[in-house]
C-alpha cells in the first residue's frame, strides 16, 4: 500500500508543475498579445494565439485538478497516527473542493479574457 500512496504522491507532483508550466506559456502568450499587438494582426495570427490561449489554460486546469483530487484522496487515506501529526491536520483542514472551484473559476476567466484580448 505505501507503494501505491507513494505513486500517487509523485504522480501528484508532476501534475502541479506541469500545470504551473503551463501557466507559464498562457503567461507568454499574454505577452505575445500585449507586446505584439495581436488585436491587429491578421486573423490567422489571432486565431493561433487564441488557440494557444485556451489550450494551454485548459490543459493547465487538467493537471492541477488531478493534482488537487490525488492531494484530496490522499488526505483521506491518513491512518490515525497520521492524522493526528501536523502534516495531517493541515491535509484535512484543506477545503479541496473550494480549490477546484477557485482553479477551474481562473480558467474560464483566462479564457474570456484573452480571447476578449485578442479580438478586441
Amino acid at each position: 500500500m505505501e507503494s501505491l500512496a507513494s505513486r500517487n504522491s509523485a504522480s501528484a507532483r508532476t501534475n502541479m508543475t506541469l500545470g504551473v508550466l503551463l501557466q507559464i506559456a498562457f503567461v507568454a502568450i499574454i505577452a505575445i498579445v500585449v507586446f505584439g499587438d495581436v488585436s491587429t494582426a491578421a486573423d490567422s495570427l489571432k486565431q493561433l494565439v487564441a488557440f494557444g490561449a485556451i489550450v494551454s489554460t485548459f490543459t493547465s486546469w487538467i493537471f492541477i485538478s488531478n493534482a488537487l483530487m490525488s492531494y484530496q484522496k490522499e488526505s483521506e487515506d491518513l491512518t490515525s497516527a497520521e492524522k493526528k501529526t501536523a502534516v495531517g491536520k493541515n491535509l484535512k483542514s484543506q477545503p479541496w473542493p473550494l480549490f477546484q472551484i477557485y482553479t477551474l473559476a481562473v480558467t474560464v476567466v483566462s479564457i474570456y479574457i484573452a480571447i476578449k484580448a485578442i479580438y478586441n
